[in-house]
């Protein structure tokens, strides 16, 4: 059994297995530094101490050992690394006060975190409550265990639209050598605060996905952030992505030129919010705007600066709506049907001129 294997492999080196994991199903051509970044990306940091060949299997078993003891339910069966499965072995001892009908059910709610791309280790951060896992063997931590549960089930019941397949984010590496067809920081910037914005998951499913775009320098910006907080939120990732590899710029000059920003002649009003947006985007990264006034910012500045067209403002009454703002996605929307709606007019009194003041 694999289990057995990480018992003698342990036992040989003479290191403690419950600090240690069997990783089985490794290819060629994936070195130690590889190996121990991904497992560091995904469970914790740790120190490869062997490798071997599975000749039965054609792939390679590596023993690694953490800095401390992991809570087995922590960490995952399996990780899917470049399209192989690695299948990752722990000691999953248990405690013996805990109910074989807690394990479980403790087992059936790790595999489901699992399977949204979240592990035990995530909960209780995001929930407000101890970044760590509590001991299920103590009294003290019953409770709560109970509050993450308890929260964990009102959250699996909630439909989350985007938990399927869902469209990658376009890779960026901020390597001096761009992999091939890595675009510009600024652009990439651009596109995946639109994707991140549209998908209906919650923070750590974005940030899942957005570690999953990153590659080299980028991918070591992020990997350093969670060292200190392994429960970083994507808008303080996307801050620290832009702080490294985009344009040199203060929080307060990015809201100046947002809020300096005006329609231009000619420039249809959905064309402006479109590039208001995008200022609106780097000064929420920065800072100067919260995430939750973004709305009420994005409309009192349409309202300000729409210099022509004026009629939508009108017609939608825009001016009206600033203290219970739309979302950026509704008002592009009722601004695109004003606009159509306008150029049938226009079309309609080309076609069927006013029969006042003609011969």
């Amino acid at each position: 059994m694999a289990s057995h294997l990480l018992e003698d492999w342990c036992k040989g080196m003479k290191i403690d297995p419950k600090n240690c994991i069997l990783v089985q199903g490794i290819p060629e051509g994936f070195d130690e530094g590889t190996i121990e970044s991904t497992l560091e990306e995904h469970i914790a940091k740790c120190v490869m101490h062997g490798c071997m060949f599975r000749r039965e299997e054609g792939t390679y078993a590596v023993l690694c050992e953490f800095d401390k003891e992991r809570e087995p339910l922590s960490v995952p069966k399996e990780l899917e690394v470049a399209g192989n499965v690695w299948k990752i072995v722990t000691m999953g001892s248990q405690s013996p006060k805990t109910p074989t009908s807690d394990i479980g059910f403790l087992k059936k709610m790790s595999a489901f975190l699992e399977k949204e791309g979240k592990s035990m280790t995530d909960i209780p951060g995001l929930l407000g409550l101890s970044p760590l896992i509590p001991d299920q063997g103590t009294a003290s931590s019953a409770g709560v265990w109970e509050k993450v549960l308890e929260k964990v089930l009102d959250k699996a019941m909630q439909p989350h639209h985007d938990s399927g397949a869902y469209r990658k984010l376009r890779l960026f590496s901020g390597s001096p050598t761009p992999i091939p067809g890595e675009e510009g920081f600024e652009p990439w910037l651009e596109y995946t605060t639109e994707m991140l914005q549209e998908w209906a998951v919650p923070d750590v499913e974005k940030r899942r996905r957005l570690i999953e775009s990153l590659r080299g320098p980028a991918l070591d910006v992020i990997r350093t952030l969670k060292l200190g907080d392994p429960g970083v939120s994507v808008k303080d990732c996307l801050e620290a992505l832009s702080h490294a590899f985009g344009r040199n710029e203060s929080a307060d000059d990015i809201y100046c030129k947002f809020l300096s920003t005006k329609q231009k002649k000619g420039e249809k009003v959905s064309d402006y919010v479109q590039r208001l947006e995008k200022l609106l985007q780097r000064a929420v990264i920065r800072g100067a705007v919260a995430v939750e006034r973004m709305d009420q910012a994005r409309l009192a500045q349409v309202v300000r600066g729409v210099q022509h067209q004026d009629f939508i403002l009108l017609h939608l009454r825009l001016r009206e709506r600033q203290e219970n703002p739309p979302s950026y996605s509704q008002l592009i929307k009722e601004i695109r049907e004003e606009e159509e709606r306008q150029e049938e007019v226009d079309t309609a009194a080309l076609i069927c001129p006013d029969p006042k003041g003609t011969l």
